[in-house]
């Protein structure tokens, strides 16, 4: 899985493709995470039979939103059939490296942290509440 170029997040629905993927947002700047800092405000992914554009134009839309809201200013694109352990392997890295998800991973539901979540308990963090 590569990622494409970064888009200005205002054009995310017309740069998203038309093939199921992860996406990934950042700020123009970095910020303090518990253990390091980094730019990325937000990862997310389609489902497997749904194109990113479909994703971000719909159910994505507010994840965007939110992200936007925390600093995003950037996003970028990575087609792949089965986006769901693509996103999950995504998160437990940052977790492991900066010591929590994306600022605006915090506030997903619980389904998309819930792996990375329990790796950061088991190393004596709390889990996201």
């Amino acid at each position: 899985m590569h990622f494409g170029v970064w888009h200005p997040i205002s054009e995310a629905s017309t740069a998203a493709p038309d093939a199921a993927g992860v996406l990934q947002t950042r700020a123009e700047g970095v910020m303090d995470y518990r253990s390091g800092r980094s730019a990325m405000v937000l990862y997310a992914c389609s489902e497997v039979g749904e194109t990113l554009r479909v994703f971000v134009a719909g159910r994505g839309s507010r994840d965007l939103d939110r992200a936007i809201s925390a600093g995003a200013r950037w996003i970028r694109f990575a087609a792949t059939p089965n986006p769901r352990p693509e996103l999950d392997r995504l998160l437990e890295g940052f977790v492991e490296r900066f010591g929590s998800p994306p600022i605006s991973n915090s506030g997903a539901t619980r389904r998309e942290n819930a792996g990375a979540a329990r790796r950061g308990a088991v190393k004596g963090e709390e889990e996201p509440r």
